[in-house]
């Protein structure tokens, strides 16, 4: 309420001065308004005696300026006099002074012509003839002089002239008007708005003062009298602060109403000030009867909420707030009771909450157990083989992770191993974890290549796949007689590879797709060889991608530099010496993802002892030469334990491939001893064939297959040798290294024990 008397105050306030500046400003103008049209009408009275006296010049009739003076004093009593005054020998050149005046006689009330005697009235003396005439430069100019004592009437007066010009246009005459200020300026310096407020009517154009209020300055006298700027809209005298209301009249003169501040607003103040003891008053009354209504109506209550609510601080949540009334405190009682309703409601639902975290934790623990047990977990594995040792460990980010990792024996010879990591984490990257790892598996333990089994593992999981989950994974099946490694990688990191005499390094493996994401994919197996003492390392990115503090990652140069620091360690030292760098690197920062590494390490090698050495021919590239390449694979393969066909299909393949080379491998120009083709034999548990050129580059593998069932005639020329070859063999690779050509073939042998074998196993 008090803000509300305040505003309505400053309101009242502003609005008060704003009508009283306007009010004082209006006064102003009404006033000027008058003396600018009695000086309009003087200017225009002048004008149209300066035409009459034209007249009166041209047909020498006095009577005709006589008449117009007479006529417009007595339709303009303000005035005191006016009439036309020639020039010297102007009206005529027998004449040196002509003139007409008429005046109005204030005895008698009447306007009377003024009879002058030219001879001694010299007015081409008067100062307010030259005045005149010395300021009027074209027709219809009207000039006011200086304001002066009339000598006759002792009144203050102006004159207004205007000039008389002949044809040639120049002056003969002049016209005046005299005005007596007296009655005006006593209208203007009535206006005083306030008891000290200053009335100042002044010529600045001559800096004299026409009259004025300012005891200090008299009238006639000069405005360096008046101790202000009198064209400021404000000044300060005599220590009291002024606002000045000025107006410029018609003719020149400045009307400046300058008025004491504190004068135009002293009945503002004591209303204000009356204003002011009114509301102090109201205020100290209402005051009085809030103290009376507050203590009755709402101390008590307030009393009752506060044990209350004291109740429910102390845990009491059966209670209810008992407040009826219909007011802000019957309100917070409402808001109490409703928040000790939801806070129980929220007490139960975060218990029953807590609940079914505990449950699902629980769960998680056990799902956690479960996905460990599923994953190879006794070490040694295989305690009765010597010939390889092999350690592995997944740690999830999560109770469950996505990563995995497996190994198992294919046969008795061959061991499979795999790691694999599966988009995001949590449950459903171990749902689908425990899926690849099951399929994989299954396939490889139904004797199917690592290529099989990718390619079919592949396509189950690309069906509905609506959440677009993949799965990166790398797998290899391990020789252990041969010591062959025949890997595949599909979109996985790739593993690293210790030789006996040498250090960590990456192997060169070309990355395939994603499994689960595309249908009908092809993988490609590549192969190496692992001798006694050689360690494989292979690791999901969670390894490099760890992150410290500071965001930085682990990465593939510091985990090379922990596995070389750690080159003769068996497999379970080296994993444990990965994973301590790994929890030094990142300190105490949150693990982010799953991390899996699996070491295989070679410990004998009596298996590959077996071996055949391998030979080498090295004979020109000539169709003549075949039959000696053909005796010398048969030589070769002479005490060979393998089925007869078997034999027949490897020379039909070797004869196919040195006719090619003898053939189109080189230009006829070459000379013999560049022409040259290096065969090479090696036996173990496979038959391998190499054949070396120096010729033009040409892969055989990548010709397109002949389509067998067109007719004969319509068939394209060539495709069908190697397309045999194709088929004789297990595998078929070639390489371009340097300036060769590197063709190798091989086929697993099968003996006639092992083919009676399968043939038991089918019926």
């Amino acid at each position: 309420m008090g803000f509300l008397f305040l505003f309505y105050s400053f309101v009242t306030t502003m609005n008060y001065k704003r009508l009283r500046l306007e009010g004082i400003e209006k006064t102003v103008d009404i006033e000027t308004e008058k003396v600018n049209r009695i000086i309009a009408a003087i200017e225009r009275d002048a004008l149209s005696l300066a035409r009459d006296g034209l007249l009166f010049h041209k047909f020498q009739s006095r009577e005709i300026i006589e008449t117009s003076a007479l006529e417009y004093l007595n339709s303009f009593p303000t005035v005191m006099g006016g009439g036309i005054w020639f020039e010297p020998h102007a009206y005529n050149n027998e004449t040196l002074r002509t003139g007409v005046y008429a005046f109005y006689d204030k005895e008698s009330g009447e306007v009377r012509l003024d009879e002058f005697e030219m001879d001694e009235y010299d007015y081409h003396s008067e100062a307010w003839y030259r005045e005149i005439v010395d300021s009027i430069q074209e027709p219809y100019q009207v000039v006011w002089t200086k304001p002066y004592l009339d000598d006759t009437s002792f009144v203050m007066v102006t004159t207004a002239g205007a000039g008389v010009f002949d044809d040639k246009g120049r002056l003969i005459a002049v016209s005046n008007i005299d005005w007596e200020l007296d009655q005006m300026v006593g209208e203007l310096l009535a206006i005083k708005p306030t008891e000290n407020s200053i009335v100042l009517l002044c010529a600045p154009e001559h800096s004299l003062i026409i009259s004025s209020t300012y005891s200090e300055a008299e009238r006639l006298a000069s405005l360096d009298d008046i101790h202000w700027d009198i064209h400021a809209g404000s000044f300060t005298l005599d220590g009291t602060y002024y606002l000045t209301f000025s107006r410029d009249l018609d003719n020149g003169w400045l009307l400046s109403v300058p008025i004491p501040e504190k004068e135009i607003f002293a009945d503002m103040e004591r209303q204000n000030n009356r204003f002011s003891l009114m509301i102090i008053f109201s205020a100290f009354l209402m005051l009085c009867i809030t103290y009376i209504v507050i203590s009755k109506l709402v101390n008590n209550p307030i009393k009752q909420l506060t044990s209350d609510i004291a109740q429910l601080a102390l845990g009491n949540l059966d209670m209810n707030i008992n407040i009826t009334s219909k007011d802000e405190l019957g309100l917070l009682g409402q808001t109490f009771n409703k928040m000790k309703t939801d806070l129980k409601n929220s007490i139960e639902a975060f218990a029953k909450e807590h609940t079914e975290k505990e449950r699902l934790s629980t769960e998680l623990n056990i799902a956690s157990d479960i996905q460990a047990k599923i994953l190879p977990h006794v070490f040694p594995p295989f305690p009765e083989r010597k010939e390889f040792n092999i350690y592995a460990l997944m740690l999830p980010a999560e109770e469950v992770g996505g990563d995995f990792y497996d190994f198992f024996l294919i046969d008795s010879n061959t061991l499979a191993v795999i790691i694999a990591d599966v988009s995001g984490k949590g449950v459903p990257s171990a749902l689908l974890m425990a899926i690849t790892k099951t399929l994989v598996k299954n396939y490889a333990s139904a004797g199917h290549s690592p290529e099989e089994v990718f390619y079919a593992v592949n396509n189950t999981l690309c069906e509905n796949n609506d959440s677009a989950m993949f799965v990166s994974a790398f797998m290899g099946y391990f020789n252990i007689t041969s010591g062959r490694f025949v890997h595949i990688n599909a979109g996985h990191n790739p593993p690293l590879i210790k030789k006996s005499d040498g250090s960590f390094k990456f192997i060169e493996t070309k990355p395939g797709f994603v499994l689960g994401v595309m249908e009908n994919t092809n993988y490609l197996e590549e192969e190496i060889l692992l001798d006694c003492g050689d360690t494989l390392y292979l690791y999901t990115d969670g390894v490099t991608e760890a992150m410290n503090a500071g965001r930085e990652l682990f990465s593939e140069e510091r985990l090379v530099e922990v596995l070389n620091r750690n080159i003769n360690c068996t497999p379970q030292e080296l994993l444990s010496a990965v994973k301590r760098e790994i929890n030094g690197f990142t300190d105490k920062a949150e693990q982010t993802d799953d991390i899996t590494m699996l070491a295989l390490k070679v410990e004998q090698d009596t298996g590959r002892n077996k071996k055949h050495p391998e030979k080498e021919l090295v004979v020109e590239a000539k169709m003549e030469n075949i039959d000696e390449v053909i005796n010398f694979i048969s030589a070769c393969l002479t005490g060979v334990n393998c089925l007869p066909e078997q034999l027949n299909q490897i020379i039909l393949a070797a004869e196919e491939i040195f006719s090619n080379i003898a053939k189109y491998a080189y230009e006829p120009s070459d000379h013999l001893s560049s022409a040259q083709t290096t065969i090479g034999i090696s036996i173990s548990e496979e038959i391998q064939l190499k054949f070396e050129d120096t010729g033009k580059p040409f892969n055989p593998v990548e010709q397109d297959v002949p389509n067998l069932d067109e007719p004969l005639e319509d068939r394209k020329i060539g495709g069908l040798g190697i397309y045999f070859v194709k088929k004789f063999m297990d595998k078929v690779k070639y390489t371009r290294t340097g300036n060769k050509n590197i063709l190798v073939m091989s086929k697993k042998i099968i003996t006639e024990a092992q083919e009676l074998g399968q043939l038991e196993e089918v019926l």
